[in-house]
């Protein structure tokens, strides 16, 4: 009979996955011999048969011995409802309930891989199990190592797209740590490797968004007294080099020289190398901060409040407050900034930033127009197990065990460790300048005296730069001096009594989201009655959709949507959800749309408070809903 079940399984697999029946046919003997595994059923406490491992004179099971089912349902269970469309991971098939369990409690739509590490295992199952049963008609890949293990990646990137990370689950099975950690390992990094730039993402706005719109209103101030990015444009000639310098701990190496390319450059620095290169009597031309957290004392030196900078709206406010000079702004996409310009009747540019301070210091030497571009400290990974140049964070700063860290090609060793985040910037950097190249003739020059290799870069030591480069005198800090604020002052005050009105502006977000909570109640009141009333469930539809227009139509709203990670997962993980009847659909939607608009209303009212602060309102009238 088993013999007989065999080959169904192998036509069921045929018909799903055409040309897999001949690869096992193929591969068989050898994979069973190269895992040199016994694998053999046992009978469990319940009367079940199991399957057990035997390898090393070790026996393991890929099943509980009590009661076999009662784990997969213990532990999907404890993992939460699986709504329909999720993405779902299986390691092992050694106990094919998780699968059974799965498809009994799930939808249709949700999407399935069942990877099975040891060949030897699957062999033994097409004996036991009905896969046409338990595949159902459901979307299943199966991988198999040794027979099809070169798709997987494919598969896994194609089930993680986009916005159905949030929505995964995934199962490793009994003993198969025991059993195969390598493939173990390499399975849960590949899920790692394809959600880590969401999870990044959403990790940083996470961290960030309690301070993102405090910083944006306190700093928005200075726009209507600062400077455009791109008057800086035609201001300096372009035909002296741009040296952008970051705060690698090759800066050490090399950090003097910059002395000689004073009034011969373009000196533009990061926030932390500023002091470093002021210890040493470097004065940059300007420097650059964006991090919504960076600490005050990275550039708190009475020679840096002067210099120009090159900033962001979400920037540390605390670095605005004690800076004096000008400040140059990009666009960063927020509409309440871009109304600013609008009722002057001018345009503010952006320009691509890359995320980092470096990125964005480098991005603007790019469309400034530069013929030749340097980089000086840009490491981007741990030179001599460093993190940073010596008088950044420390006045030396410690070695660090570099074991672990990732290794990618250096500029003059064969590899150097580093970290994903700067590997990431470093990949950032190759593609730009190999997009840039196509369209521009500018000669990057990358004078880090150590780190890692960026692609696109001739290599050469900053002395020799400096001697071949640096020829032509010009005072870039009179070039900056002569320019003058973007708006005159009558634009200054009309731009002051739109931020005066903001206070308001943010209370009728406040109002928007307890009408809408309202709209979702009666809703879900309407779609728990019975007999429902199609035409009262449209009405309302619609004028949840007018309440919605109304609030992204507020210029403050873009700011809060950024700062609501939590109520963005709502949206999010919400979408994939469907209902048999227009009544269940309409309860899901009313509970979604409830808990949306009590965070959006929650943290309105925070930022109403704040900038009731910031800009001094004086309330007219003290009556609230």
């Amino acid at each position: 009979m088993s013999e007989n079940l065999k080959e169904k399984n192998l036509k069921t697999l045929e018909k799903r996955f055409p040309g897999i029946c001949k690869i096992i046919e193929e591969k068989r003997e050898e994979l069973l011999k190269k895992e040199a595994m016994q694998i053999a059923e046992e009978t469990a406490f319940n009367g079940e048969l199991i399957l057990a491992a035997e390898k090393d004179g070790r026996r393991l099971y890929l099943a509980g011995r009590r009661d076999p089912k009662a784990h997969p349902v213990n532990q999907i269970s404890v993992l939460g409802k699986i709504v329909p469309n999720a993405p779902i991971f299986i390691l092992g098939m050694g106990n094919i309930h998780y699968l059974e369990e799965l498809m009994a409690q799930t939808d249709e739509s949700v999407i399935v891989m069942l990877y099975e590490p040891l060949f030897s295992v699957f062999d033994k199952q097409l004996e036991r199990v009905d896969f046409e049963r338990i595949f159902g008609k459901r979307t299943v890949a199966l991988i198999i190592e040794g027979i099809n293990e070169g798709g997987m990646e494919g598969i896994v990137g194609t089930m993680l797209q986009g916005d159905k990370i949030p929505l995964m689950k995934y199962f490793v099975l009994p003993n198969y740590v025991e059993l195969c950690r390598e493939q173990v390992n390499h399975f849960l990094e590949l899920l790692v490797k394809k959600t880590e730039n969401y999870y990044m993402g959403i990790g940083t706005k996470i961290f960030f968004s309690p301070y993102q719109a405090e910083n944006f209103y306190h700093n928005v101030q200075y726009i209507r007294t600062g400077y455009k990015a791109f008057q800086l444009f035609g201001a300096i000639p372009d035909d002296i080099p741009a040296f952008v310098v970051s705060a690698g701990p090759s800066l050490n190496k090399n950090i003097k020289e910059l002395k000689r390319a004073k009034n011969k450059s373009f000196i533009i620095a990061v926030d932390t190398a500023v002091k470093p290169l002021l210890r040493e009597g470097i004065v940059p031309d300007m420097f650059a901060t964006l991090d919504g957290l960076k600490p005050l004392e990275l550039v708190k030196t009475e020679q840096a409040r002067s210099l120009p900078l090159l900033t962001m709206v979400t920037a540390a406010n605390a670095i605005l407050d004690y800076h004096t000079g000008k400040k140059f702004f990009y666009d960063e996409g927020y509409e309440y900034v871009r109304k600013m310009f609008e009722m002057n009747g001018k345009k503010l540019e952006g320009f691509p930033t890359g995320g980092s301070v470096a990125t964005l210091a480098f991005s603007l030497t790019c469309h400034l127009g530069f013929r030749k571009i340097i980089f000086v400290g840009q490491d981007l990974a741990y030179t001599d197990n460093k993190s940073h140049a010596d008088g950044t964070f420390q006045d030396a700063m410690p070695e660090e065990d570099t074991e672990e860290f990732i290794k990618v090609p250096g500029n003059y060793e064969k590899e150097v460790p580093t970290l994903k985040n700067l590997d990431s910037y470093r990949k950032w950097f190759g593609d730009y300048i190999e997009q840039w190249t196509r369209r521009h003739k500018t000669v990057f020059i990358n004078a880090t005296e150590g780190g890692a290799r960026i692609e696109g870069t001739e290599l050469m030591t900053l002395s020799e730069v400096i001697d071949r480069e640096c020829i032509k005198e010009v005072d870039v800090s009179a070039c900056i001096d002569r320019l003058k604020p973007v708006f005159q002052e009558e634009e200054q005050e009309k731009i002051r009594v739109y931020q005066q009105d903001t206070p308001k502006q943010v209370h009728q977000i406040v109002s928007l989201a307890r009408e809408g909570k309202k709209l979702y109640q009666q809703l879900d009141k309407l779609c728990k009655k019975g007999n429902m009333d199609k035409q009262a469930y449209l009405k309302i539809l619609k004028r949840v959709k007018r309440n919605r227009k109304k609030i992204e139509e507020n210029p403050n709203y873009q700011l809060l949507s950024e700062s609501m990670t939590k109520a963005e997962q709502i949206i999010c993980s919400g979408q994939y959800l469907r209902r048999e009847t227009m009544e269940e659909e309409g309860i899901e939607l009313a509970r979604q749309g409830k808990k949306y608009m009590e965070l959006l209303e929650e943290y309105a009212v925070i930022t109403e408070e704040y900038t009731k602060k910031v800009f001094g309102f004086q309330a007219q009238d003290s009556s609230r809903e």
